[in-house]
């Protein structure tokens, strides 16, 4: 929820909430980005560059002495999450190359797990898929009875309306037990510097969303991933677990 003063006009997006970033991201939004994660009641917590940051390091925290080097700057939040998304540009050589071995590592697994659940439970073949986010199951039936039954986490989805892919330890939408254990794909984003695992929402293709599905597959040893349709675009869940109803 939002008041008035919260808001403001965009000259490009016209009315919405104001956001806090640093001159030098505003500047240039394609370096790391230094900010606490979001939360439902701070969706677009306050940012600011590397260079800032030794600043705030030196105090501690942002005070008389420091705060005139961020010279913070209000900014949208769709101009904030469109320069963040950015920010998964801002890569080392020597990480781009660790993160392309890895992809490719989590790719062949996955694709070896995908192979080994569609033998053993013909997901494809049943008749409907529902998610419950209260249980936390996923259940495949044919005609009203349950076939195959799978405990899920949720990973993320493609938006095919704004082309972004959303972190679900990001979307406040769905409930804790559900988005809770991605949060370990996100703490392996921080300690191997992969912008693609610690920026909540980037844009992003089908692609991009079977690649993190991979990498969270490996991560959560999980057995597989199912992507299911949504209205605007796709929902990627990990499976564990998975068992015939009867």
């Amino acid at each position: 929820m939002t008041n008035d003063e919260d808001t403001i006009q965009c000259t490009e997006h016209g009315e919405a909430t104001a956001t806090f970033i640093c001159e030098h991201l505003v500047a240039n939004p394609q370096q790391r980005w230094y900010c606490d994660y979001p939360s439902e009641d701070n969706p677009w917590p306050d940012a600011w560059c590397g260079e800032c940051d030794a600043e705030f390091e030196k105090e501690g925290e942002w005070n008389e002495k420091n705060e005139c080097a961020a010279n913070i700057k209000i900014v949208c939040n769709y101009c904030y999450e469109s320069g963040h998304a950015s920010s998964i540009e801002a890569v080392e050589k020597k990480v781009a190359d660790s993160w392309k071995q890895m992809l490719t590592e989590c790719h062949q697994q996955l694709s070896a797990k995908q192979e080994l659940l569609k033998n053993q439970f013909s997901l494809s073949r049943h008749k409907r898929w529902d998610y419950d986010q209260e249980t936390g199951l996923l259940t495949f039936s044919n005609d009203g009875i349950p076939a195959v039954i799978a405990n899920i986490e949720m990973i993320g989805s493609i938006s095919s309306i704004t082309d972004t892919w959303l972190w679900s330890w990001a979307n406040f939408h769905f409930l804790p037990n559900v988005r809770t254990r991605i949060v370990a794909v996100r703490d392996l984003g921080e300690a191997s510097d992969f912008p693609r695992l610690t920026v909540p929402k980037w844009y992003a293709d089908t692609v991009d969303g079977w690649e993190m599905s991979a990498i969270a597959t490996h991560v959560l040893d999980a057995q597989g991933v199912y992507r299911a349709p949504t209205d605007n675009g796709f929902l990627f869940m990990a499976m564990s677990d998975l068992r015939f109803a009867t």
